[in-house]
């Protein structure tokens, strides 16, 4: 089972409306071995009724460096462990959990991967990414990532960058962007659904909203994509 370690808030940076970078090093037992895609979980508080609360994030840094975890972190007014991760002082030592979780690469894929991630569902996309790029699989590449509004946009250049680097083609889409947005508009899911007969042998990471997620495999597996085999699922409260 994986067991209890010790962090220390090392660094924090606002890089969105509302969304933070958070870096902690892995301090014991260190370094931290976990696989690209998993998350940790960490005490916030109590609850009215003295319940401990805890809370799980996606680890966005490379699954290679087990002395250092970061998170990209939505930050909701009120909220536990929001309030407690945005206020905490740096240097402070946080007990986590982890990893957990079986939102992982397959070992080998057959054919395309396709991504589609929304909000800081993208978070875990990042690291697998970087695993990706250390791959000699010859299939395609796609990452799909919705998000609301340009406000919402995060690290966009090292979200390029990671994208180039697993030779992936990026695309976002804005739900409601503002008039002068050059991108492209709506939702992914009906992109991702039209793009299925140029693909081949394809395996869908599908992480972030919940709803996202259990229209696009719902329009996925009617389409004829085998639930078990090609399709990953993680959902996200963001």
């Amino acid at each position: 089972m994986p067991g209890p370690f010790t962090t220390r808030l090392a660094a924090r940076t606002t890089v969105a409306g509302g969304i933070v970078d958070l870096t902690f090093d892995v301090i014991a037992p260190a370094p931290l071995a976990f696989q690209a895609g998993q998350f940790v979980t960490l005490a916030a508080g109590t609850d009215a009724t003295g319940k401990a609360q805890r809370r799980s994030y996606s680890v966005a840094s490379p699954s290679d460096d087990g002395h250092h975890l970061r998170f990209l972190i939505r930050v909701i007014p009120g909220g536990a462990a929001s309030d407690l991760v945005d206020g905490m002082p740096i240097g402070t030592e946080v007990a986590m959990t982890g990893p957990h979780g079986f939102f992982v690469l397959a070992p080998q894929h057959p054919g395309d991967v396709v991504f589609a991630a929304t909000g800081t569902g993208l978070a875990p996309v990042l690291p697998m990414l970087a695993e990706l790029s250390r791959r000699t699989e010859t299939g395609r590449r796609h990452v799909y990532w919705g998000l609301r509004n340009q406000e919402d946009l995060f690290v966009p250049d090292e979200v390029t960058d990671a994208c180039a680097a697993a030779g992936a083609q990026l695309h976002i889409y804005l739900s409601r962007p503002s008039p002068g947005w050059p991108g492209l508009h709506g939702r992914i899911t009906a992109p991702v659904l039209e793009s299925l007969p140029s693909l081949r042998e394809p395996t869908f990471y599908l992480v972030g909203n919940g709803a996202m997620i259990d229209e696009l495999k719902k329009g996925l597996v009617d389409a004829g994509v085998n639930r078990k085999k090609q399709i990953r699922t993680e959902a996200f409260f963001d």
